[in-house]
């Protein structure tokens, strides 16, 4: 991003700040491109007056010096940060804090932003719409330099307009957009190496716990790309309590599945409490595999089978990535937005 193109009118050059979801957010936010239209000159011109640079005349600096303290225009802090570690924040919006594998994300991106010298504000929005809308709106408000997103019920309008606002990250899901940034697990591998698993240990009756409950349905398409059209899927709140009603209303429905995949490790624990509440034993009569590899799967009674994704990793990648937003944007590099996938690798244990 240009040291001043931020949270302001957007691309369209409407009068006034608007939120993720299209509504107002309370706050103008002068660009640098509004300076550039007022004082006549280039983007590159306003940056060379702000720095002291000589390519330009005294009487064209003095001119785009008075139109910034006019427009009272705050360069961005985050882009200078970046290059001279001034304190600055990024916002940091998660589905659910109290899931473990958000925390262990969480620690990779203080890690990373504390390295630059950044702060970092959360936001938990339990994967509601109207929710990850107010935390992306409150986020422009107080002037966060860049956003880190674990959206899972916002649409993709919504997320290309956020990005047109500031520096964005997309975690964990489909990018909404070709020019916006994203960081994710290879969730497609990892679907199939569970399955994979499964079949080779004889399972031709499959079923999967989906917790996608929102718009991201990766783990879903790889699953049934890898089983019969038909193999059942049962969607719920990606939680223990979510993947205990999901494996019951599956299991009911379909007695004769004797292998669950689970959206994430929680799911998958609540499938062996259903299972061992209909008295069937994990895995002699229905293996179970996870996803995350959490710290508690290890400790499970079976151990869990699950696909590991390293969630520290994962958090310091994000901050990399959004790093070159923020850079490809101030120098106007023109650099096409990165789509990294981190690789997934299948832990086998005694529960499949």
């Amino acid at each position: 991003m240009d040291e001043g193109t931020a949270m302001g009118n957007g691309a369209d050059g409407a009068n006034g700040a608007n939120g993720a979801d299209g509504s107002a957010a309370g706050t103008v936010r002068v660009t640098i491109d509004d300076v550039a239209r007022a004082a006549g000159v280039s983007r590159q011109t306003v940056s060379r007056a702000m720095n002291g640079k000589g390519e330009i005349s005294a009487a064209t600096r003095r001119r785009v010096l008075a139109t910034i303290e006019e427009l009272d225009y705050r360069p961005s802090m985050f882009a200078r940060g970046m290059r001279t570690h001034r304190a600055g924040t990024l916002g940091l919006i998660l589905s659910d804090i109290a899931n473990p594998f958000f925390p262990a994300v969480a620690r990779g991106v203080f890690d990373a932003a504390a390295a630059l010298g950044f702060s970092v504000v959360v936001h938990n929005t339990d994967a509601h719409a109207g929710r990850e809308s107010a935390a992306a709106r409150e986020i422009l408000e107080r002037g966060a330099e860049g956003v880190i997103g674990f959206f899972e019920a916002l649409g993709d309008e919504e997320l290309v307009g956020l990005h047109r606002r500031v520096p964005l990250v997309v975690a964990d899901r489909r990018a909404p957009a070709p020019g916006v940034a994203s960081v994710s697990s290879d969730f497609a591998t990892g679907t199939r190496l569970a399955v994979e698993h499964l079949q080779a240990r004889g399972h031709r009756h499959l079923g999967m716990l989906d917790g996608a409950v929102g718009v991201d349905h990766v783990r879903r398409h790889a699953f049934t790309a890898a089983t019969a059209p038909r193999t059942p899927v049962v969607t719920a709140p990606p939680t223990i309590t979510g993947g205990a009603a999901a494996a019951a209303q599956l299991l009911g429905e379909h007695p004769e599945v004797t292998g669950l995949f689970a959206f994430n490790d929680l799911m998958a624990v609540g499938a062996i409490r259903a299972l061992r509440e209909r008295g069937r034993r994990v895995p002699d009569d229905c293996a179970v595999v996870g996803y995350d590899d959490l710290t508690l799967a290890a400790d499970l009674d079976p151990p869990l089978t699950t696909v590991h994704t390293d969630k520290y990793e994962l958090g310091r990648t994000l901050v990399e990535v959004l790093d070159g937003v923020v850079r490809a944007r101030r120098d106007e590099s023109g650099a096409a937005a990165e789509h990294r996938l981190l690789p997934a690798a299948l832990v086998v244990r005694r529960s499949g």
